[in-house]
């Protein structure tokens, strides 16, 4: 068993898990740009990065065990290398800093209002550091267990309410927007969604390079377009338009609203693990993507200590930003103008590389 290389199967969940960033808060954004269409804009936009995934995994086709940032150190030198993976290393702490804000703010609003901020984090990032810092494979298992456990969570805290809360008068008419607010929230939902392409630049190098492997990639795009526009759709058929744009957390109010007489309340458990869940999965993510290109940079035995002091960053910046209001025109910020555009730039460079070689020496060297 090759502890070094994640399986088809945890490709599927981490793929999945990738996708399930901050945007599983800031998702009422699209409710406020084109309301009750807002989950078929969501599912078009996750869509949207599938040509995108197939470029990545095209230009790293003849590179095995490479990522993306590998192929470009091969094409450009250690120099370039150095810039991209430190941008790369930037964007993904201010993405785990938001994430952990959005959660840490829930809790604290809703159960734990006497608890302090900082002890919410620190053992969110303390419990992603232990899972990234383990054997590739086990902690692809841990991240597909922990997505399978989301997935059953979440829905179980909606299944029940279906039936009982859910009106499909919140749901029609659907396209009660114009064509420009529709585009506008699809525009929003494909650059929240880019942050996937973030993970598929770095998991080249943990990734057998086989067909199969590159189609769960696929398959983890294909199943979050499809849980994700689902539970906006069941939310909004429960408490409609409104109560989404209220609050970001509108699972835990919506959920707090189900009960079943006096002997079934508190549903809203459900949703707050449901995010926990996701915090510590794409909290676990943002780690890998930023240590494992940034540690070939220095001597192997340091990699722990590198990993050591990115989750020390993410967990001093979060204790200063500490502002749930902050963390979500910051990662709106991010996902408009940082993350796509960065991660244009690294498939146009990689792309240039290969050109490059092929009309040169036709041949590389693998470092």
């Amino acid at each position: 068993m090759k502890y070094d290389m994640f399986t088809k199967e945890q490709i599927i969940f981490l793929t999945f898990a990738s996708g399930c960033s901050n945007i599983a808060f800031n998702f009422t954004w699209a409710v406020y740009l084109c309301g009750r269409s807002s989950w078929i804009a969501l599912a078009i936009g996750i869509l949207l990065t599938i040509p995108f995934t197939l470029a990545i995994l095209y230009l790293s086709k003849g590179y095995p065990k490479c990522s993306i940032f590998d192929i470009i150190q091969i094409k450009f030198g250690k120099f370039i290398y150095i810039i991209i993976v430190t941008i790369n290393l930037a964007i993904n702490i201010v993405l785990a800093v938001t994430i952990l804000n959005f959660l840490a703010g829930t809790i604290k609003i809703y159960f734990l209002q006497l608890t302090p901020i900082w002890i919410i984090i620190i053992i969110n990032i303390i419990l992603a550091f232990l899972f990234v810092n383990n054997k590739i494979l086990l902690f692809g298992r841990t991240v597909e267990l922990l997505t399978i456990w989301y997935v059953i969570n979440y829905f179980t805290g909606f299944s029940l309410s279906f039936f009982q809360e859910f009106d499909f008068r919140n749901i029609y008419p659907i396209f009660d927007t114009t064509l420009l607010k529709f585009g506008e929230a699809v525009l929003f939902s494909f650059c929240s969604s880019a942050e996937i392409l973030l993970f598929v630049i770095v998991v080249g190098g943990h990734m057998p390079q086989t067909a199969g492997c590159k189609k769960s990639i696929i398959k983890g795009i294909l199943l979050w377009s499809f849980i994700l526009p689902l539970a906006e759709f069941i939310m909004q058929g429960i408490s409609g338009t409104e109560l989404l744009l209220s609050t970001s957390s509108a699972g835990v109010e919506i959920s707090r609203s189900i009960f079943f007489g006096d002997f079934l309340r508190g549903l809203e458990v459900f949703i707050l693990v449901t995010y926990q869940l996701i915090c510590i999965m794409r909290l676990s993510l943002y780690l890998y993507c930023s240590w494992i290109p940034i540690k070939k940079i220095f001597n192997k035995r340091y990699s722990v200590i590198i990993l050591l002091l990115i989750s020390l960053v993410i967990f001093v910046l979060s204790t200063r930003l500490d502002s749930y209001n902050k963390a979500f025109f910051i990662s709106l910020f991010m996902e408009y103008y940082v993350v796509f555009p960065f991660v244009l730039v690294v498939i146009v460079f990689t792309f240039l590389g290969t050109l490059i070689i092929k009309r040169g020496s036709g041949s590389y060297e693998k470092e």
